[in-house]
């Protein structure tokens, strides 16, 4: 029988979620354009916003550490809150631009610092073997309830498109004073103490070079991550393309992921990587595809992939790095995940022009194809390995 988490932990898990009521997102598009800001133009900000989010990210990783994760996770949900009130109260194309520098520092606080606190609870309970399986949970969870944030942006969009802004901000606001009940838990600094913000980083390229095993984890978190976010930011295009009314868009989306919250939930535990890989190959390929019964059953596959390898590479660099700091561990997953995005971000509209989403689909299947190759040469490489690691070098947990 399965222990009940501990009671700081579930509060967090219930923030967590909260922090991902963002009523707006299925309505960005209609809003950006209500407010003068053409698809061209806004296809820009999505690029500047990806850029900001892997430069600030491992930083404010590095920052949280030095604060607290709890004290980052709530400053983050704080600026959230405050950018999407703004927005839904002055809608203007210059206050559209403004926000997404404050967007991107809120963002890269609370994406590292969430799951750094919950692994430090977990820690401190003796339960820190269990930190895959309680962000499988999570994935499960935030699944389930975009869906319900979906269907409830489609209320607030009757009001008006500002509406879902409001919202957003609102509940972002009230989720700050949930984060504050939870203890503020944080891992061991480097070496007994915190070094200055320049130093830490150092210490987190050094550390990466000196684990083996971590590098092969990183080239397929940028691997997959840069396949996971193409599919997702074109899923209500292969959607359409596929014979579906794009006003229906937003409640098939929200179809799909209760589906796939179900799937990731009923799972079973002992599923390698490998074969996740193996099936995210083949749902990129489907996507290619005009059937709706295919489309509809690639993207519950990519959601729950995502669902599934997101905490198993959070659990791997968390082994690693855990002595550089909890949120910023997990900081090092979601730079490296957000990676590839941020470099293709700003060529998105030429690839589309040029490959066709249906090209960039198969492109996707590419990509994962490669990860799960670099997947299987580190576990290769790791299985071959008898003799001590080199000085300086140490092997990375498989």
């Amino acid at each position: 029988m399965n222990r009940p988490w501990p009671t700081a932990y579930g509060r967090l898990l219930g923030a967590r979620l909260l922090l991902r009521s963002y009523f707006f997102l299925p309505y960005i598009v209609l809003y950006a354009r209500q407010v003068g800001v053409s698809l061209g133009t806004l296809l820009v900000i999505e690029a500047v916003f990806a850029l900001l989010i892997v430069l600030v990210d491992l930083p404010a990783g590095l920052l949280a550490d030095r604060i607290g994760p709890r004290q980052a996770l709530a400053i983050g949900a704080g600026m959230e809150g405050a950018a999407a009130l703004l927005l839904g109260c002055w809608p203007h194309a210059l206050v559209f631009w403004l926000m997404q520098p404050l967007f991107a520092a809120a963002t890269a606080l609370t994406q590292g610092s969430d799951a750094g606190l919950a692994g430090a609870l977990l820690r401190r309970a003796g339960r820190d073997a269990e930190f895959e399986s309680g962000e499988r949970l999570f994935q499960a969870g935030a699944l389930g309830w975009n869906a319900v944030v979906f269907a409830a942006a489609s209320a607030f969009s009757l009001i008006s498109l500002r509406a879902t802004f409001v919202a957003s901000g609102i509940v972002l606001c009230l989720t700050v004073g949930l984060v504050l009940t939870v203890p503020d838990v944080r891992g061991a600094a480097p070496d007994g103490e915190r070094p200055g913000l320049a130093a830490q980083l150092t210490g987190v390229v050094r550390a990466v070079r000196e684990t083996a095993g971590l590098r092969w984890d990183l080239t397929a978190m940028v691997l997959t991550g840069t396949a996971f976010s193409i599919l997702l930011y074109l899923m209500p295009v292969y959607v359409v393309a596929a014979g579906i009314d794009e006003r229906l868009v937003g409640l098939v989306a929200a179809a799909v992921a209760l589906g796939a919250a179900l799937l990731l939930h009923l799972a079973p535990g002992g599923l390698g990587t490998g074969t996740v890989v193996l099936a995210a190959v083949a749902a990129s390929a489907a996507l290619a595809s005009t059937s709706v019964t295919l489309v509809l059953a690639g993207i519950l596959v990519v959601q729950c992939a995502q669902g599934r390898l997101l905490p198993s590479y959070r659990a791997l660099v968390l082994r690693d790095l855990a002595d550089r700091g909890d949120a910023t561990a997990m900081s090092v997953v979601t730079t490296a995940s957000s990676l590839g995005f941020a470099v293709l971000a700003p060529f998105l509209g030429i690839l589309v022009a040029r490959l066709q989403p249906d090209g960039l689909a198969l492109v996707s299947a590419l990509l994962f194809s490669c990860a799960g190759a670099t997947l299987v040469i580190r576990s290769g490489a790791a299985r071959s390995r008898r003799a001590p690691a080199p000085a300086g070098e140490k092997e990375g947990a498989v």
